[in-house]
């Protein structure tokens, strides 16, 4: 579809999906034509000449992004919100737990939230870690929508076990300091906490997925299954740049070596500037004979594209035909 978005007086530039927000905003000098997918969820904000972002006042079409509350939407008339991606809140009627741990591996007090499916609290259940856990647990409401599948019988319950990042680019670009903290200290945690079965998941969007893939497969004799969204899977540990670099340190483990035991969801929107990595390792995970699901959707990189996938990401890896 055709989309013409006239910009006010005050507007120097606009900030979009299509430009990665502030890393590249795009300086407008009229008028901005966009042709895009009529499926498509797409959000934008504008700077003024002081640099603040503001909403564009021609459009009422709020974007409930939590990083940036200016922003507006463009929702393409075949846009279809995935039926998980609005959960009914009273689901949520599971067991919380919240828990600090003072990390010897990070040298900081760190917070986790627990959450276990109503009924379930006794049984031994796979745990799903979290990263950005907060995020997950606040904007993704991803318990509510677990709640929503068992509702229908079509996933198995799971703990799920939310972690507050701190820093997350010092957290989640390759430091093995993060790896020895979920290994060494989470776990064994969650073992003096819960019930929990010997499956054991990881999962996280953006520089959060990276280091859940990387963890896993540092690690593929404790955990089964990644949930990777928006995989930030560009640079290296030598060049942690997820924006700019031309190389990608998993993709390249993932050639070099022998299928692992792992299953893979992923998912990814066509309007980021990380499609390409995305589709190159859906690629590399096909010829490895290596068992995974690849999802796109027409949006960036945002919590909406993001909730539009939690509810295939749970049915993948907590599927009934895995008892």
């Amino acid at each position: 579809m055709n989309v013409v978005i006239k910009p006010p007086p005050w507007a120097t530039h606009i900030l979009s999906d299509l430009s990665d927000w502030e890393r590249r905003p795009q300086v407008l000098s009229g008028a901005l034509r966009l042709d895009l997918p009529n499926d498509v969820y797409f959000e934008y904000a504008f700077l003024d000449a002081d640099g603040q972002q503001r909403p564009d006042p021609n459009n009422s079409t709020w974007a409930q992004n939590p990083w940036y509350p200016a922003a507006r939407a463009i929702i393409g008339p075949a846009y279809k919100p995935d039926p998980y991606a609005e959960p009914d809140e009273a689901l949520g009627r599971g067991r919380v737990q919240r828990h600090r741990l003072n990390s010897q591996a990070l040298g900081q007090l760190r917070r986790i939230t627990v959450y276990t499916p109503k009924a379930y609290e006794h049984q031994a259940l796979p745990c799903i870690l979290v990263q950005d856990g907060v995020a997950y647990y606040r904007i993704g409401k991803l318990h509510l929508v677990l709640e929503a599948l068992l509702a229908k019988g079509l996933v198995r319950p799971a703990h799920l076990v939310f972690i507050e990042p701190t820093k997350r680019e010092k957290d989640y670009l390759y430091n093995p300091k993060y790896g020895d903290f979920l290994v060494q200290e989470l776990l064994p945690l969650l073992k003096t906490q819960l019930r929990p079965s010997t499956e054991r998941i990881l999962m996280g969007a953006s520089s959060g997925a990276l280091a859940s893939a990387t963890i896993a497969l540092k690690h593929p004799d404790l955990f089964q299954a990644v949930i990777a969204q928006s995989g930030a899977f560009l640079g290296t540990p030598e060049e942690p740049d997820v924006y700019q670099s031309k190389r990608s340190w998993l993709l390249a483990e993932l050639i070099q070596r022998d299928a692992l035991p792992l299953r893979w969801y992923s998912d990814c929107g066509t309007l980021e500037w990380l499609t390409d990595i995305n589709r190159r390792l859906a690629e590399v995970l096909t010829q490895k004979g290596y068992d995974h699901c690849y999802r796109e959707r027409s949006a960036g990189h945002n919590w909406m594209n993001w909730r539009n996938g939690l509810g295939s990401a749970l049915r993948f890896v907590l599927s009934q035909d895995d008892l």
